[in-house]
């Protein structure tokens, strides 16, 4: 490979390759498919740093746990870690405004007052372009609230590493698994970023919907793009209401599991090919990893969010305390298992590898190197369902995808109809 522009559907979008590229000439763009793709202006001379940190084409697991923990991975799920736990900061309103119990932002709050970092790598929506997202440095208590609350569209995250070669100091740097993978890599070869990124807080990852995925809700709702005013996909209590607001004034609220948004359709469609094919879900090369609590005891009773933590490292153990300590942050020792059953890791695993087994036939797939359960005949059948569905969305059939959702509601109605007659012959009996 020459540069970036040859990776193609391998990439993606982290923007590893613009920030670490040395005549600053990669820029990212929104592609027709609604992602983020690198895009050459001005004339390469070929010196593949682009490709040397591209995650796109593969992540050497082994090789980097290596180089970050001192040991191959130690748990196929969870990779490399030192304990599970449940959290949330003390701040009850920053609890309540983020997305799953304020723990990333809160510790960034602290490590940023307590001058152990001169800044963090964080996301926020870009106020003039309110639908795309705005990777920066925050540098500031009042920028790091600003970007809190997850972001259900691409993010070019690692654009901003360019800043950081440049300025020195300690900095935080928050990721989904692309992100840090990228980051990594990235460290491998630039002794300036090993030295300077102090903490790799990772975001537990189902998939990055597309950009395309938002036009279509709003288009269900009547609103353009252009006529968006604000995007917030989290927030307000837990798990929280996606809330968009209009030039006009005015507003629409979706509740996080309604049936419009990841209740059914963003969770169903319009997944990058690049994340069909990722098989770390759980950020296994950052420092801790943060994942809301699907726990049904914690589900029944939280309304304010609450995290679930694995902290990779010894150090990031002793930050954890230290907060605890000074009454930052709630936390509590959970066993492995909880978190693993809570995030689905062992299917989710599975459907990663189907994936791969099918796709590879069609298509380029990534180099791994990383250990993974066995698969069965129906985890195939299961893909080819789910990979269907995908490949409609990607492609913009977007009548399909309508036959899809009306099909869904019926079925759920029809659903819903049976118990209640069931509950009712029930009733009667007794």
């Amino acid at each position: 490979m020459k540069n970036i522009s040859e990776i193609e559907d391998l990439c993606t979008g982290c923007g590893t390759c613009a920030g670490l590229c040395p005549t600053s000439i990669i820029r990212m763009e929104i592609n027709e498919e609604g992602t983020y793709k690198p895009v050459i202006k001005g004339e390469c001379d070929e010196c593949k740093t682009c490709i040397r940190v591209c995650p796109g084409i593969g992540v050497d697991f082994i090789d980097l746990n290596m180089m970050i923990f001192g040991r191959k991975p130690t748990n196929i799920l969870l990779g490399n870690y030192e304990d599970c736990y449940i959290g949330y900061s003390s701040d009850e309103k920053l609890r309540y405004d983020s997305s799953s119990g304020g723990m990333i932002t809160q510790i960034l709050l602290y490590l940023l007052e307590e001058g152990f970092i001169d800044g963090a790598l964080v996301t926020r929506m870009n106020p003039k372009r309110p639908f795309e997202p705005e990777p920066f440095i925050a540098r500031t208590p009042e920028e790091i609230i600003e970007s809190k609350g997850s972001k259900y569209c691409p993010v070019p995250t690692n654009i901003c590493l360019q800043e950081i070669i440049k300025t020195p100091g300690k900095y935080a740097i928050v990721g989904l698994p692309c992100h840090i993978h990228g980051i990594r890599k990235a460290e491998k070869i630039n002794k300036k970023l090993r030295k300077r990124i102090k903490y790799h807080l990772g975001i537990v990852c189902n998939h990055t919907p597309t950009f395309k995925a938002t036009e279509f809700l709003l288009e269900n709702f009547g609103i353009k793009k252009e006529e968006v005013k604000s995007i917030s996909y989290r927030g307000e209590g837990w798990p929280g209401n996606l809330k968009v607001e209009t030039e006009d004034g005015s507003t629409i609220k979706l509740p996080h599991f309604s049936f419009m948004y990841w209740g059914f359709f963003f969770n169903s469609f319009y997944f990058p090919y690049r994340c069909l094919i990722c098989p770390d879900k759980v950020c296994e090369l950052a420092d801790a990893s943060f994942a809301d609590a699907w726990v049904n005891d914690i589900m029944k009773n939280d309304n304010n969010g609450t995290s679930m933590i694995i902290s990779r490292n010894s150090s990031f153990n002793e930050l954890l305390f230290k907060m605890k300590n000074e009454n930052k942050i709630f936390i509590k020792k959970i066993p492995k298992a909880l978190f693993e059953e809570s995030q689905s890791l062992l299917s989710v695993k599975r459907r990663f590898l189907s994936n791969m087994t099918i796709l590879s036939h069609f298509k380029k797939v990534p180099l791994y190197r990383q250990k993974y359960p066995e698969i069965s005949l129906s985890d195939h059948v299961r893909s080819i369902m789910f990979l269907s569905r995908n490949i409609i969305s990607i492609k913009g059939q977007k009548w399909i995808i309508k036959l899809y959702l009306r099909s869904f509601k019926k079925a759920s109605y029809l659903k819903r109809s049976l118990k209640n007659i069931s509950n009712k012959f029930g009733a009667f009996k007794s």
